[in-house]
């Protein structure tokens, strides 16, 4: 619930940036994009797990919802790239406030 819930916020603070006229939601669109597909993918691996052999049996909702996963973790940018859009955001940010 708590991974849940914090993915959601990530989403909505894009959105509500997006919403109110930044210039750029960079920084904001790749925690959201990074923060909910890696709580998805957290979630759907503990529902594997808990449905052992049957969670990856071909057909079946566990396993369908893996391969889904998995493919959204690449879409628009896998999750190391996100990591790097963030760190760069971040650093950027701090030279700002250097000067």
């Amino acid at each position: 619930a708590a991974d849940l819930e914090a993915a959601r916020m990530q989403v909505f603070n894009a959105a509500w940036h997006a919403d109110h006229g930044a210039a750029r939601i960079t920084y904001e669109a790749a925690l959201g994009k990074l923060g909910a597909t890696e709580a998805a993918f957290r979630m759907i691996d503990s529902c594997v797990q808990v449905h052992g052999g049957a969670g990856v049996l071909v057909g079946g909702v566990p396993e369908r919802l893996y391969r889904e996963i998995r493919a959204l973790r690449i879409y628009e940018g896998a999750s190391d790239v996100q990591k790097l859009v963030i760190a760069r955001q971040l650093v950027a940010r701090v030279e700002v406030n250097e000067c």
